[in-house]
């Protein structure tokens, strides 16, 4: 039987069709009914699911990371597009193409490494190249970070996403630094390559991304000051005050300390590290809100808790060409 990706889903349709199970919810309603929900999805996005019925049995006999065979129909629900489950049955991995239920990002990976490893050619300063040249020379460090996912479900929340989201860091700083006297390049650049590091640690999981012990004890934040300071002790003569100034921007790039930075920042260079940071997720989270609700028949989107608002999307679909050609085309 051919496979029916997330994308294809419109509401009405009936689904019968396999998907990859991301994260599961066991919950009871308020008139005491049991109930499932699930995000289930492949390399085409993510949906959300509902399971009414049996919901405790059903619970007991899946997992995330688990492939299942799903039967139900797809509704609207408040502007997003749901599975109401009537059937669901565990499928063998073996039994399918594992590359189909993996979303990647849109660029292959050594391409945007790559482009990284050029820029970061250009930071001027003697110890922060040593640094930058330090970690691409570990074939072990690179390798998770090609692979590592930004995020588990916000934003660049697949494998590959870590990497695309430090890039397009590195590039918004690279071109906002000739603004601004005074600003150092060199710390800049650097600190936007490893502002995110820690997420190599805080987040595992081979088909379904999941916090480790270690992201849900420390977090990505102190995680990644960690690795920065290892790599800075095998860096003979390395300026302290410098390796400081590094790692603030790494442990203030939350802004502030209810968003779980420990530090707020207070350098040039840290200020622009998060607001760059935060514009480049926040993008990212409302770009995929819009593609993923691009099949229904709405201009705005469903209500966004993060930032309580829906957002207007027939124009960025129209730019994208959804349903057309883009107006400067």
């Amino acid at each position: 039987m051919k496979k029916t990706m997330v994308s294809e889903l419109k509401d009405g349709m009936i689904v019968d069709s396999t998907f990859l199970i991301k994260s599961k919810t066991y919950g009871t309603g308020k008139t005491g009914k049991d109930y499932l929900t699930l995000i289930v999805g492949d390399k085409s996005g993510d949906m959300d699911a509902r399971v009414w019925d049996h919901a405790k049995d059903i619970d007991s006999m899946i997992d995330v990371s688990n492939i299942v065979q799903i039967r139900g129909r797809v509704n609207n629900y408040k502007g997003k597009l749901q599975i109401s489950i009537d059937e669901i049955r565990w499928i063998d991995k073996t039994a399918v193409e594992m590359a189909d239920y993996l979303m990647t990002a849109a660029r292959p990976a050594d391409e945007m490494l790559n482009e990284l490893k050029m820029l970061m050619t250009t930071v001027g300063d003697e110890y922060l190249k040593a640094l930058v040249d330090l970690f691409f020379a570990d074939e072990q460090l690179v390798a998770a970070f090609k692979t590592a996912s930004a995020a588990k479900s916000i934003h660049h929340a697949y494998s590959g996403g870590l990497l695309e989201h430090t890039l397009n860091v590195v590039r918004l700083a690279d071109m906002i630094v000739s603004v601004y006297d005074g600003v150092d390049r060199s710390l800049l650049l650097t600190s936007a390559m490893f502002h995110d590091i820690g997420k190599i640690r805080e987040l595992g999981g081979e088909f379904a991304t999941e916090y480790t012990g270690e992201g849900r004890l420390i977090g990505h934040i102190v995680i990644g000051a960690g690795m920065v300071d290892g790599l800075v002790a095998r860096i003979k003569g390395f300026p302290e005050e410098l390796s400081l100034l590094l790692k603030h921007s790494i442990l203030s790039h939350h802004g502030e300390l209810e968003y779980g930075s420990p530090k707020r920042p207070k350098t040039i260079e840290a200020i622009l590290i998060h607001y760059i940071e935060d514009m480049d997720s926040k993008v990212a989270s409302i770009k995929s809100l819009i593609e993923k609700e691009s099949n229904v028949e709405n201009e705005w989107t469903s209500y966004h808790p993060s930032y309580d608002r829906y957002f207007y999307k027939k124009h960025y679909l129209r730019m994208r060409g959804y349903g057309g050609k883009k107006d400067n085309e």
